[in-house]
């Protein structure tokens, strides 16, 4: 039957899957050395543990980061093992219509399949995580309706995550927004590498369900609730993470197999195209749906399925909640089907016990003719393995295993398979997808079009293991080729044909497209570009009908927007942009603009330190530039220092470039001290006292003695002096001696302590 829109709840932690393929060319999947991921809110806002989760069929290493932040940690992964990474608190994206800077990016030396964990006790749920090579720029959202519960709103919500800088998305809601956006609403975000912007449903009766998100280049999806229940009612609650899948890859043929010890479980089928037609085939019942684009049917299930569609469909699976599900044991779960289009040749799992995951089984979809040729951990299929067959004729064979926790290996020697990980605990579930392949099986791969006398590259993007290819190439010749080069002599618009046969399936499929061949044409820019290190610089392309736009610049560079903006420049992007328009697949010739970014001035003012204007004035001398402004406002080329303080420049160059330093200064000479060996106490106001003349003394102690070694005066600072007497009595001239004891400070401001001694004569 069909249910209204419902809330949802969450699986459990923590499978790990492989999946390897070893002889599809063009093949893309779970398995790469690039990944970007983020976490969405989860009920536990900044209470909540997130882990990565690695594994490889190598012995290899790599590094995990939030390249926009400041964390980095190194990993390394032994052969069908797994890795467990723990993640920052700062991770988690909290709120909607909010940018954040917490994208994940995980690199590896070798291929690993990389799967994301976010929970709390029994509020878990987990996701495969898709490489870089088979994200896409175009999907729909799967979420969930929330629930209100613990006296506020959980919400349906989704997550981008920027691979490329200046990727702009167009995104066209489904549902109202937190931020009163409304259903049927568009609007456009730009985000760059390692950027996210999260958006929640406006409250817990929301579903973002088929909102449209596009942009213009590849970007990872993520979708779910921060805390829901599945179906509607079901007292069980729980978080819901799943990575989407862009809808190029989507598939028209699925086999869905419930879920072990359950009732039933929820599916929900999302189209990609108005005018959709399902065809879901029970093995105790049929159904028949019509969706538009961005629309989606739900229904619950109690048997396995096969669904047909006449355009591309996503469809999802979701565990119930225990109190629903006849099980005592489990929570719900959200994992997105793979196509029997997407089958691979090995498929490696990892079921966990984690979490008091306590039941644990892998269901598979393989072609019926292909069982015999299956192997499941080198093994033939067990005897206590639940199978049947599904599909029209038959055609597929579903295989449900009850198995331990640990890794698990299917080998397909003929057209590969499919399989799903799941597991129940207590208060907890989880479900894998244990990958596939994402091949662009939705895209015409035929070209729009070349330049005269260029050579047409034709690649139908699909594995020759699996397909066979015929073209027709609209000028008389054709071909069986996957991969080829073709040359038109002549201008104008041919009628391609490819024919494209599923060997594995037996289904056909015919793409058309008039390639057009026409004259290159000219294009120009907007001109050369002069910055200061640290703005920003637009680039430019005169407008060209239909035309599509590239550029290429230092560093690697590259955008396909027509007025690129480049942030925060730095002077290794200074160099020659190179732009083109394409126009029906004929690319322009290449236009130049020159970037100039010019390094910050570097005036210098020191270290901080001491000065002394006892001899000479302290000058402060940045260097030479074209201008100076001091603190004072002064603009001459140095300054002459007056007391202490912190002085500072800005400085500019010929080009109008600006930069600062600062400097603290402490006005402090070295000690210096003058002690005379004779004077006369005859009151004629010359040379009347004994004493020690010096400057910067910053304490002292005079004595003076007889020749016998007795104390006739002390004084304790460097006002003191003699006058020649003691206790009131004029002495005798003659030879006496002193001693001072001296702190001071030294040429480069440290203190010193010393003792000096020496005589003095006394005349009368």
């Amino acid at each position: 039957m069909i249910l209204p829109k419902r809330i949802y709840q969450t699986t459990y932690l923590l499978l790990v899957l492989n999946c390897f393929c070893f002889n599809q060319l063009h093949s893309q999947s779970n398995e790469g050395t690039d990944f970007w991921c983020g976490f969405m809110e989860h009920v536990d806002i900044n209470a909540n543990t997130k882990v990565a989760m690695i594994t490889s069929k190598f012995n290899t290493g790599g590094t995990i980061s939030i390249p926009n932040g400041t964390w980095s940690e190194s990993f390394s992964v032994s052969a069908n093992q797994v890795t467990i990474i723990t993640l920052p608190d700062n991770t988690e994206n909290i709120g909607s219509e909010v940018f954040g800077e917490v994208g994940i990016r995980i690199q590896s030396n070798d291929p690993v399949s990389v799967y994301i964990h976010q929970y709390r006790r029994f509020r878990s749920e987990a996701s495969v995580v898709l490489p870089v090579s088979s994200i896409g720029k175009e999907y729909y959202a799967l979420t969930y309706r929330g629930v209100f519960a613990m006296q506020r709103d959980h919400y349906s919500e989704f997550l981008l995550v920027g691979t490329e800088d200046e990727t702009n998305v167009t995104i066209t809601l489904s549902d109202e927004t937190r931020e009163g956006k409304l259903a049927g609403s568009s609007f456009n975000i730009v985000l760059n590498e390692g950027q996210t912007y999260q958006v929640q449903a406006k409250d817990s009766r929301g579903d973002l369900s088929g909102t449209h998100i596009k942009g213009d280049k590849n970007f990872a999806l993520f979708g779910g609730n921060s805390w829901t229940e599945v179906p509607n009612g079901c007292n069980a609650r729980d978080n819901l993470l799943e990575q989407m899948l862009p809808i190029n890859t989507w598939g028209k043929k699925f086999v869905s197999v419930p879920n072990a010890e359950v009732n039933y479980d929820v599916f929900r089928i999302l189209a990609s195209e108005d005018n959709t037609v399902i065809d879901v085939f029970e093995t105790i019942d049929n159904h028949t749906y019509t969706l538009d684009a961005g629309e989606f049917v739900e229904y619950t299930q109690s048997a396995p399925s096969y669904i047909e569609s006449n355009n591309p469909i996503q469809v999802a699976q979701f565990n119930v909640g225990q109190d629903c599900s006849g099980h005592n044991i489990g929570d719900p779960s959200m994992v997105l089907l793979n196509s029997v289009e997407q089958t691979r040749d090995t498929v490696t799992l990892y079921n966990s016990s984690l979490e008091e995951i306590v039941e644990n089984y892998i269901n598979i979809i393989v072609s019926t003719a292909d069982v015999p040729f299956i192997t499941f951990d080198g093994q033939p299929i067990p005897a206590s393995a639940e199978m049947g067959v599904i599909g029209q004729n038959d055609e597929f064979t579903y295989i449900r295993l009850a198995v331990n926790e640990g890794a698990h290996t299917i080998i397909s020697d003929a057209c590969g398979v499919i399989a799903t990980a799941y597991g129940y605990g207590d208060a907890e579930s989880y479900s894998y997808s244990g990958g596939a392949s994402f091949n662009e099986i939705n895209s015409n791969p035929i070209p729009e079009g070349g330049c005269l006398n260029d050579t047409i590259f034709f690649d139908a993007k699909l594995p020759e293991s699996k397909y066979s290819f015929f073209w027709d190439l609209g000028d008389g010749n054709t071909t069986t080729e996957g991969v080829f080069q073709h040359f038109y002599p002549d201008l104008g618009s041919y009628p391609v044909e490819l024919i494209i046969t599923d060997k594995c399936l037996g289904t056909v499929d015919t793409l058309n497209r008039d390639l057009l061949i026409s004259l290159r044409q000219p294009l120009e820019t907007l001109g050369d570009t002069l910055i200061c290190e640290g703005e920003s610089f637009q680039l430019g392309a005169t407008d060209l009908a239909n035309a599509d736009y590239e550029w290429t610049g230092p560093n690697e560079y590259f955008s396909e927007a027509q007025f690129p903006f480049v942030r925060n420049a730095a002077p290794n992007m200074s160099g020659e942009y190179a732009a083109v328009g394409i126009i029906s697949g004929c690319a322009t010739f290449p236009s130049i603009s020159n970037v100039d970014v010019i390094a910050f001035p570097e005036p210098d003012l020191g270290p901080d330190t001491i000065f002394c204007n006892n001899d000479f004035q302290t000058l402060l001398d940045p260097g030479s530039f074209s201008d100076y402004l001091w603190q004072d406002n002064s603009t001459q080329p140095v300054f002459g220092v007056q007391e202490d303080g912190v002085y500072w420049v800005e400085v500019a160059d010929q080009y109008g470039c600006k930069n600062a330093d600062s400097v603290s200064l402490r006005q402090i000479c070295p000690t210096e001290i003058y002690i005379p060996d004779a004077f006369s106490p005859n009151f004629d106001g010359i040379n009347d006292h004994f004493k020690v003349y010096g400057h910067d003394i910053i304490s002292m102690r005079m004595m003076v003695f007889d020749r016998w070694g007795n104390s006739l005066y002390e004084g304790k600072d460097q006002t003191a002096f003699w006058d020649g007497s003691f206790r009131g009595k004029p002495l005798d001239p003659g030879i006496y001696a002193w001693v001072v004891e001296i702190e001071g400070y030294r040429a480069d401001g440290t203190i010193y302590e010393e003792v000096i001694s020496g005589d003095l004569t006394l005349v009368r």
